[in-house]
C-alpha cells in the first residue's frame, strides 16, 4: 500500500518536472531573485515602506542590519508560496480531468485519502523546490554582503517556509477538488486567499470578532516575523528590531497546521462525495 502511494507521488512529480509550469515558475523565481539583488545593491534597502525612514541601517550593529536585510527578502518571498500553490496545488487534481487520466488513477488499488495526500505531497515538493531558488539567492547574498554564513535563524526560516508552503498547497488542493478546470481552480484559490481572507481580516479584527493572527494571510507572515516583529501590511504599522517571541512563533505554526489538516479533510470529503470518485 505504501509502495503504491509512493509510486503515485513519483508519477506526479516526474510528469510535473517536465511540464512548462515548473520550468516557468523556476525561471520566474530566478528573475525575481535577480531583481531583488539589483535593488538591494543599488539602494541599500529594498523598499522604504518595509523599514521606517527614521531607522538608518548603516548605524545599526551588523547582526541587526542582517536581520533587516533578511526581513526585506522575506517580505517578497511571502508571496511566492502562494503563486506556487496556485501553479501546482490548484492544478494537481483538475489537470487529471483535462488529460483524461483521472479515471485510470481512481481504478488503482488506493484509497481516496491516499490519492489526495499524494497530490498534496507532490505539489508541496514542487512548490518548495521552486521557492528554494529565491532562498538560495538570499543565502548567498547574505554570506557575500555580510562576509559570514547566516546563523541558525536562517535554518528556522527555511523550516517555516516549508510549513507556510505546505499550508498554502493544502488549501489550494482542497479548493481544486470543486473544479475540473485548472484555470478556474487557480483563480478560485487566489480569490479566497487574497480577497476573502483579507476581507475577513479587516472586518473581523476591526469588529473584534476574531484575532488577526487566526486569519491565514496574517499567520503566513510569521515567515518574516522570525527576523523582526513588524508587519507593514497592517493598517497600524508597528516596527520592532526584535523578532517575534518563540512561543508566538510556535502558536502561529500550530494555526498553520490546523489550516493544513482542515484543508486535507475538506479535500478528502469532497472527493468522497463527488459521483465520479465512487
Amino acid at each position: 500500500m505504501i509502495y503504491r502511494f509512493l509510486r503515485l507521488i513519483k508519477y506526479y512529480l516526474v510528469y510535473s518536472f517536465r511540464s512548462r509550469s515548473f520550468v516557468f515558475m523556476a525561471l520566474l523565481n530566478v528573475f525575481i531573485s535577480i531583481l531583488i539583488l539589483l535593488v538591494m545593491s543599488s539602494s541599500g534597502t529594498l523598499l522604504k515602506s518595509f523599514v521606517p525612514g527614521n531607522i538608518k541601517q548603516i548605524e545599526l550593529p551588523t547582526f541587526l542590519r542582517e536581520r533587516v536585510y533578511n526581513f526585506q527578502w522575506a517580505n517578497i518571498l511571502i508571496y511566492i508560496p502562494i503563486l506556487s500553490a496556485a501553479f501546482f496545488g490548484s492544478t494537481a487534481i483538475p489537470y487529471e480531468y483535462e488529460r483524461g487520466t483521472i479515471y485510470n488513477l481512481y481504478s488503482l488499488p488506493i484509497t481516496r485519502f491516499q490519492f489526495v495526500l499524494s497530490r498534496v505531497m507532490g505539489a508541496t515538493i514542487l512548490s518548495f523546490l521552486s521557492t528554494l531558488i529565491i532562498v538560495g539567492f538570499q543565502f548567498f547574498s547574505v554570506a557575500i554582503y555580510f562576509r559570514r554564513m547566516p546563523d541558525d535563524t536562517f535554518v528556522f526560516y527555511v523550516l517555516l517556509l516549508l510549513l507556510v508552503t505546505f499550508s498554502d498547497v493544502t488549501m489550494a488542493v482542497a479548493i481544486s477538488t470543486f473544479f475540473k478546470n485548472s484555470g478556474h481552480s487557480a483563480i478560485a484559490f487566489l480569490i479566497v486567499y487574497l480577497v476573502i481572507f483579507n476581507i475577513f481580516s479587516l472586518v473581523g479584527t476591526d469588529a473584534g470578532i476574531i484575532p488577526a493572527i487566526f486569519i491565514k494571510t496574517n499567520a503566513d507572515r510569521v515567515l518574516y516575523g522570525i527576523f523582526l516583529n513588524s508587519d507593514p501590511y497592517f493598517l497600524t504599522y508597528s516596527f520592532s528590531l526584535s523578532p517575534l517571541p518563540e512561543n508566538t512563533i510556535l502558536f502561529i505554526s500550530s494555526i498553520l497546521l490546523f489550516y493544513s489538516f482542515t484543508s486535507i479533510l475538506i479535500a478528502y470529503g469532497v472527493t468522497m462525495l463527488r459521483r465520479e470518485y465512487r
